[in-house]
């Protein structure tokens, strides 16, 4: 095959593969319940109950985030979610017979100019104060107050953020 034809193909699949990418983008901003302007989307990612997300303006959001939003989850403007992070707004009755029969929907509150680091989990009922850092592999199980950053498994208080270096 000669040069010509191989650039001409991989040139041809470069182009296919960002229709691609852009005809998903559009998918997940028509799913949700609101999409605000300068979203960024890095495929694959999945949201289930996307009709109960709300996205603010100039988030992004990485590559193999799964987010549950069927108790809510409403997401700042702003905001930085790193890759493989997991946004739960479901969880099950831990004293039910039967989990598969005791699903709990609790929604979930993620702030302005807040940073959710990767592998992260954001479970059901928090809410992340805003300008926030969730370290990389964090477990959040309670609120998370503004300008701080949290660590750990279960997330715990760090540190407090400097005001001089926080904008709200």
């Amino acid at each position: 095959m000669s040069t010509y034809l191989s650039s001409l193909i991989f040139s041809l699949l470069g182009r296919l593969q960002n229709l691609s990418t852009q005809y998903i983008q559009q998918r997940i901003r028509r799913s949700l319940a609101s999409c605000g302007k300068n979203v960024s989307f890095q495929i694959p990612i999945c949201i289930e109950g996307a009709d109960q997300v709300k996205i603010g303006h100039r988030v992004s959001i990485a590559a193999f985030v799964h987010i549950w939003g069927q108790g809510s989850v409403e997401i700042g403007d702003d905001t930085l979610i790193a890759s493989h992070v997991a946004i739960t707004s479901l969880t099950h009755d831990t004293n039910a017979s039967l989990f598969s029969e005791s699903l709990i929907a609790k929604p979930i509150i993620i702030g302005k100019n807040v940073w959710i680091g990767s592998h992260a989990t954001i479970l059901p009922g928090v809410q992340i104060g805003n300008s926030a850092i969730v370290a990389a592999g964090a477990v959040v199980t309670k609120n998370v107050d503004a300008n701080t950053i949290v660590a750990g498994v279960p997330a715990r208080l760090l540190r407090s953020r400097l005001p001089n270096n926080v904008n709200n």
